[in-house]
């Protein structure tokens, strides 16, 4: 753990009367807590790892109305790309809450989403324009994407046999997206 870091605990669960105590399941904090504590500590942009697209899609509506990540300034500089790719290609441009929350620094990127857009949100990632990007283990491998920070969201996943840990390689792929080159002393992980 980095020194000026705290750990978050889940507040203590209380016994039941009547009933066998059973272990409590410690509850995730709120994606906005964790985005704004990250914030707070300079650890952005990350690149938050979640397992399905619809939980990606999911988060970005979650921070969309709580969260803005980016400046004047660099929303403007968002906006100037948006608009010359609506130009170049206007079925590419997600519309609606994408759209809107791109304009916040946020994003979601997995396999649903057309070529065009991943492209845009790619390109604003590796200009430091968007602080936060949801997506899929798919991302973890072959894209140039670097970010000060990565979150894992679960140590497991579903497949097609149920649920399975993850395998130490894919943690540290999605880990290993932690610390850009030349612009990171270090990067940060958190699961």
């Amino acid at each position: 753990l980095h020194p000026n870091c705290k750990v978050w605990r889940a507040p203590k669960g209380q016994k039941r009367k009547g009933r066998p105590s059973k272990p409590l399941q410690p509850e995730s904090p709120s994606l906005k807590f964790v985005i704004e504590k990250m914030a707070e500590r300079n650890m952005l942009p990350v690149i938050y790892f979640i397992f399905s697209r619809r939980g990606c899609d999911k988060a970005v509506k979650e921070l969309l109305g709580s969260l803005d990540l980016v400046s004047i300034a660099e929303q403007q500089r968002i906006q100037a790309r948006v608009s010359i790719s609506v130009k170049e290609n206007p079925e590419g441009v997600r519309q609606g809450i994408h759209l809107d929350a791109l304009k916040k620094g946020i994003a979601s990127h997995h396999a649903g989403v057309l070529p065009a857009w991943k492209e845009l949100i790619e390109e604003l990632f590796q200009q430091g324009l968007v602080k936060v990007v949801f997506a899929t283990e798919t991302l973890a491998a072959g894209i140039n994407m670097p970010a000060r920070s990565t979150v894992v969201s679960a140590l497991s996943k579903r497949t097609e046999n149920g649920h399975r840990q993850l395998m130490g390689s894919e943690f540290l792929q999605m880990a290993g997206r932690a610390g850009r080159r030349g612009l990171d002393s270090q990067g940060f992980v958190v699961t």
